[in-house]
């Protein structure tokens, strides 16, 4: 039996891999641990550990380790407070090998505690490319530490295979992330527009801004300042979730706060929840902002995203994205390509480029052949 220990600090990858944690706890030849920390356990974050518990999903132990603030020094002393709590959970449970998904700062705490501990890494996510933040040379690092890699499309495994990684480690899994649309029972209009506090009489869009980490032109509070200065030339409603704890964090949240309560058709959510967030795209007119949701996730709904900036720049986009600048004027001219109709119509026939669905299929049987042995830790 494989001994699997799992690691989530983010609604948003906890929201992509939980399928798959869930049927490998469910599986006679695995066993998982799951370990959950970071803005799970915040209440500002949505305390998204109680979404984990609802889903029956069994949770091994916490790690709390963030400081507060989102500076770049309390962001440091976190990931320094990570790395103690890290080196309890390792000493304390026995696992064969971990898993992780994505491109967060934790994840360098995450991985340099498995390499001491001698215990090989399975990274998903990797070979991708976002030009705009750190989490580009954190997802590099951690390919590079990583023994397995399931990736979302071929392009991503050759770009693994370019950096070095041997071919018969990297495995094409397709985003695990389509699976959570195809057993979500979704929730009805009706209901869910109620419990958003939405109504039918006028278009909804989806926005989630999360900071620049590296973008030295254009402020944080000048990128967030044109993105409502552009909507604000539309009659829309507006849901927001909350942006990643990051480096000028606050910057964004204090103007959100403005609008939320200066304008009674926005409306924010510390966290919607996977069911929720999933049974409101198809409802909405574009996702707008620059999460990797709209990259990856709107696209399967057929519905457009407004990808901003240059956070997601680098990654493959279906036709159903449309990128621009930060500025005002470029993001109006999106909007109205976004809800031009026969661009919406020309999506319908649109293939996803990420997978089937299968992801934790193909991984679970990749996995089944693997023995944790030197041939597998070493990377030679």
């Amino acid at each position: 039996m494989l001994r699997i220990a799992f690691f989530t600090t983010t609604r948003a990858e906890f929201g992509i891999m939980s399928s798959f944690i869930r049927k490998i706890q469910n599986h006679k030849q695995f066993e998982a641990l799951l370990f959950v920390g970071g803005t799970h356990l915040k209440k500002e974050y949505g305390n998204t550990i109680e979404e984990i518990k609802s889903l029956d999903i069994k949770i091994t132990d916490t790690f709390d380790y963030l400081q507060k603030g989102n500076s770049s020094y309390s962001i440091a002393k976190s990931s320094g407070q990570c790395g103690i709590e890290l080196a309890r959970i390792f000493k304390k449970y026995d696992f064969d090998i971990i898993s992780i998904l994505g491109d967060r700062y934790e994840l360098i705490p995450i991985t340099l505690t498995a390499l001491l501990f001698n215990k090989p890494i399975i990274h998903w996510g990797g070979g991708e490319f976002t030009e705009g933040v750190i989490d580009n040379q954190i997802r590099h690092m951690v390919t590079k530490a990583s023994n397995i890699h399931f990736v979302a499309a071929l392009q991503y495994a050759d770009n693994i295979v370019s950096m070095g990684e041997k071919p018969e480690r990297v495995c094409v899994t397709g985003s695990p992330v389509i699976e959570n649309f195809k057993k979500i029972i979704p929730i009805s209009k009706a209901e869910l527009f109620a419990d958003l506090g939405l109504t039918n009489n006028k278009a909804v869009v989806l926005l989630t801004y999360h900071p620049v980490t590296i973008e030295l032109k254009t402020s944080p509070l000048q990128q967030i300042k044109n993105l409502f200065e552009a909507l604000n030339h539309f009659d829309f409603q507006i849901v927001i979730t909350a942006p990643n704890l990051e480096s000028d964090r606050d910057v964004i949240m204090d103007y959100i706060y403005t609008e939320v309560k200066n304008n009674s058709d926005v409306h924010y959510f510390e966290s919607l929840g996977i069911r929720r967030y999933h049974s409101l795209i198809p409802y909405c007119s574009f996702l707008i902002g620059n999460s990797s949701s709209g990259i990856f996730e709107a696209p399967y709904f057929k519905v457009p995203t407004i990808n901003i900036g240059d956070r997601q720049k680098g990654r493959f986009m279906h036709v159903s994205v449309i990128n621009t600048n930060y500025t005002e004027q470029s993001i109006i001219e999106t909007i109205n390509k976004s809800l031009d109709e026969t661009f919406v119509n020309s999506l319908k026939n649109m293939d996803y480029e990420f997978g089937d669905g299968r992801a934790s299929e193909i991984a679970i049987e990749y996995l089944k052949k693997i023995e944790i042995n030197e041939r597998l830790i070493r990377k030679v």
